[in-house]
């Protein structure tokens, strides 16, 4: 697939993924603010992971319309939450989806107009 294609939808972890892993299908590439940024397409799926959390969503566009269906997870006994948050394309909130206590896993599933969504994954 090809970068203009892949760049149709962007997913970005917070620089907490320096000591964690990520398992994609698209490339990752590291900004000079600490985030690491997946680019993605329709049909994309990503299985981001920090220390603490983890996450996974599948990309989808349709009619005009751009969805994402996936869930979050707190993988972390430490008092702190896995989340999920972002935009989409005309800049409005995504909302943040967050699984909070170790072991707790949040599904979520977001339709809005257009082809592209920004997402990140964050333990706080």
């Amino acid at each position: 697939m090809s970068f203009v294609k892949k760049a149709a939808a962007v997913a970005a972890l917070t620089g907490a993924v320096v000591g964690g892993s990520l398992i994609s299908s698209a490339p990752a590439m590291a900004g000079t603010d600490g985030v690491v940024t997946i680019q993605g397409a329709c049909g994309d799926k990503f299985n981001p992971s920090v220390g603490g959390g983890a996450a996974a969503w599948t990309i989808t566009c349709t009619s005009g319309k751009v969805a994402v269906s996936g869930w979050v997870k707190d993988t972390d006994a430490d008092g702190k939450a896995a989340e999920v948050y972002g935009t989409w394309e005309d800049g409005s909130n995504f909302g943040t989806v967050r699984a909070g206590g170790e072991g707790t896993k949040k599904e979520f599933n977001k339709t809005h107009a257009g082809s592209h969504v920004y997402l990140y994954l964050r333990v706080i």
